[in-house]
């Protein structure tokens, strides 16, 4: 979900004066859907075993270390690490959402320890396979989908993240916070994972938060110092409860809760 968003989706989807409609910078074209589709039809010429292996045949259900990285390295089984910083007791038996979720890889390992999941994403293709590789509890619906998602806003928990933030530059950042905030408690928390890189990060394409995204580089990373973290969240009802750098990671682990 690192590119833009446009806002000609169908009316059904954004339009009337339901204050719980989708927000419009999250809405969604049919090229937007082609796009995603394309994308995940590509990755999963490589990655298919893994994304479509139903969570039946991951059994595994080891306790959660109660130390947030602790859930970096945590495995399920066979090459199913996790590779999430979060907190034990913000997913047991709490009501998490996952933006950008794909074919539903977090969903079918964090589904045995969360109340109730929450996948959503721009490609259909993707969530219907995480449809049907997912446990009963976890649900995903599209991004543009406000009739779908309205039965969410404000009853979420917590905000899960991997991969995600760190392709996100302010604008694209600002967009997510927003579409967040109508579905976090109060209270909630959003756990991000920002691109920190060590010295050494000639291997990545790294812009800056206030760079435009990069049609030549889409995987491209943005850095966030401390500062853009908080230049990030002006404006919104959220506050940074903490940062955690991780050098090996390359990342700026920070939590964010809704005010």
């Amino acid at each position: 979900m690192n590119d833009e968003t446009h806002d000609d989706a169908p009316s059904s989807a954004n339009g009337g004066d339901d204050p719980h409609q989708v927000a419009p910078l999250m809405a969604s074209s049919q090229q937007d859907v082609d796009r995603w589709n394309a994308e995940w039809l590509q990755y999963l010429s490589r990655e298919w075993e893994r994304q479509l292996t139903p969570y039946t045949q991951i059994p595994d259900r080891p306790p959660l270390p109660r130390d947030p990285a602790g859930l970096l390295e945590l495995s399920l089984g066979p090459g199913w690490s996790l590779a999430l910083y979060c907190d034990a007791d913000a997913l047991e038996g709490k009501r998490v959402m996952e933006l950008g979720c794909g074919c539903g890889n977090l969903g079918k390992q964090l589904g045995r320890y969360v109340q109730t999941y929450l996948g959503v994403d721009f490609s259909t293709m993707a969530l219907q396979i995480a449809r049907l590789v997912s446990p009963p509890n976890c649900s995903y619906v599209h991004v543009g989908d406000a009739k779908g998602l309205a039965p969410y806003r404000e009853q979420i928990d917590t905000v899960v993240g991997r991969y995600f933030w760190i392709h996100q530059n302010f604008e694209l950042g600002r967009q997510n916070l927003a579409f967040l905030e109508s579905f976090l408690a109060p209270g909630g928390r959003i756990y991000a994972d920002f691109f920190w890189p060590d010295e050494d990060a000639e291997h990545f394409v790294v812009l800056k938060p206030g760079d435009s995204l990069s049609k030549a580089y889409p995987s491209a990373m943005f850095q966030y110092s401390s500062e853009d973290v908080r230049r990030l969240v002006a404006d919104h009802p959220f506050r940074v409860v903490s940062e955690t750098v991780s050098k090996r990671m390359e990342r700026r682990y920070v939590i964010l809760e809704k005010l």
